[in-house]
């Protein structure tokens, strides 16, 4: 009826003027196509593959983390799929099916500021849209299994309604410790197979604590369990977040208790703070605002949160704790880089090593490791592995450093060109890292 509409308001012009109408789409299908796929990763098409195998990892090792255990990572390959598997607790179904609304973000890592190892909130779901669009559109299979559970998730779209059609399949599954996640159709058959195993022996290099197996490839934990970095389950420190991102986080709080959460109080909010257990401190900052026996949601009025007691909350916290040194972000150690430029075939006497430490302009810690060595064979040519807290990146993410064109223009400034037989670490960790994109590749320095 609406096109007969359009078609008579047309013709009644007289002129063949188009009259355009005005079409509502669904947002839900943003991540099934190439070029949101590219905002939201900050890579090309081609760089997909390596995409799904970070993303995976890193979720693997976050999860091994959180359970306090070292991890355990194994990556396969095999014909045109990609699995990854962790001894990590395993997730829940009702996260699977949350993951799969993509009219939100499921995360725990938004709204918190802390040195984790990626922040989109939307891993996962790239992991579902990337191999429907790799399909050019036709189909996508993901395979989740946990806790005894098969999960499958096929993905297909409505165009007409603008919304991406998944079913969702449960079965019996052998895996009833951590997890393993399956993508098909994802992989040109082997074209993957280097790229991938130098991708996992940079996990190895970033990673000491971890223990990773590969086709091909063993590279088996270094450290004790001695050895610490902030873990994803680490309380967060309060000199690490300005009054404005303290405010976010409440508001976060309060919509999930809205949305059948538990309820806090102030003193519950308070008390996941490092340095902010000790009921002393609890007292004296509630005290001071008197916010004692005050819920959470008190601080909120009219659907917004009180800009001015959240900074005096903010200064209270900030007052009654430490900040934190940069030691404790963790540090991937002399020892274990120049082991593992070794094994890269590195000329020993070569390797040199620095690290870097200390503060932001807003006060926060940070640790920078760099490493260099020279190849034994020196028809090869220069490897530059660069990391994020603790994880590597595809990719250089020092594109905007100031004066340079990137690393590649420092190091060729210094007369370490492309074709030079050596390898370059660059790694860097903080609990707030500024990025110019949306997918969260390049950062601003």
């Amino acid at each position: 009826m609406n096109t007969t509409s359009l078609e008579t308001t047309t013709a009644s012009s007289g002129n063949g003027d188009l009259h355009r109408a005005t079409f509502t789409t669904s947002r839900l299908l943003d991540f099934f196509s190439e070029k949101e796929l590219v905002l939201q990763t900050g890579h090309d098409r081609e760089d997909w593959p390596d995409v799904l195998l970070k993303e995976l990892v890193d979720n693997a090792l976050d999860a091994a983390e959180d359970a306090r255990v070292p991890p355990e990572i194994t990556v396969s390959v095999e014909g045109d799929s990609l699995s990854v598997a962790d001894n990590g607790p395993g997730l829940a179904p009702e996260i699977v099916t949350r993951i799969l609304d993509f009219s939100t973000r499921t995360s725990s890592k938004d709204f918190y500021i802390s040195p984790t190892r990626g922040t989109q909130g939307n891993a996962l779901k790239t992991v579902l849209a990337i191999p429907f669009v790799l399909s050019d559109s036709q189909s996508g299979t993901v395979k989740i299994e946990s806790r005894g559970v098969r999960h499958v998730l096929t993905v297909a779209v409505d165009r007409i309604r603008q919304e991406p059609k998944i079913e969702h399949r449960q079965e019996p599954s052998v895996v009833k410790n951590g997890a393993v996640v399956t993508v098909s159709a994802c992989l040109e058959d082997g074209a993957q197979d280097e790229r991938f195993l130098q991708r996992v022996r940079n996990y190895a290099l970033l990673n000491p604590h971890a223990a990773f197996v590969s086709k091909d490839l063993r590279e088996p934990a270094t450290v004790n369990g001695d050895w610490q970095k902030w873990r994803p389950g680490d309380p967060t420190s309060p000199h690490w977040y300005s009054a404005e991102e303290l405010r976010a986080l409440i508001a976060a709080y309060l919509k999930a208790e809205q949305d059948g959460g538990p309820v806090r109080f102030v003193r519950d909010f308070v008390v996941e703070f490092r340095g902010l257990s000790g009921t002393a401190k609890q007292k004296r900052i509630l005290g001071e605002l008197g916010l004692a026996g005050t819920r959470l949601a008190d601080l909120a009025k009219d659907g917004d949160v009180d800009r001015e007691i959240v900074a005096q909350l903010h200064a209270a916290m900030q007052r009654e704790s430490r900040p934190v040194k940069p030691e404790a972000l963790g540090k991937i150690g002399e020892k274990h880089i120049r082991a593992k430029l070794k094994d890269m075939q590195c000329n020993e006497p070569s390797v040199r090593y620095q690290c870097l430490s200390g503060t932001d302009a807003e006060h926060r810690p940070y640790m920078a490791e760099i490493a260099f060595g020279v190849f034994e064979d020196r028809k090869r040519q220069r490897d530059l592995i660069c990391g994020l807290n603790f994880s590597p990146t595809i990719g250089d993410p020092f594109r905007k450093l100031a004066g340079y064109q990137g690393l590649d223009g420092l190091l060729s400034d210094q007369f370490v060109s492309e074709d030079s037989p050596c390898c370059v670490v660059v790694h860097l960790t903080a609990p707030h890292l500024n990025y110019t994109d949306r997918g969260k590749s390049t950062l601003a320095l």
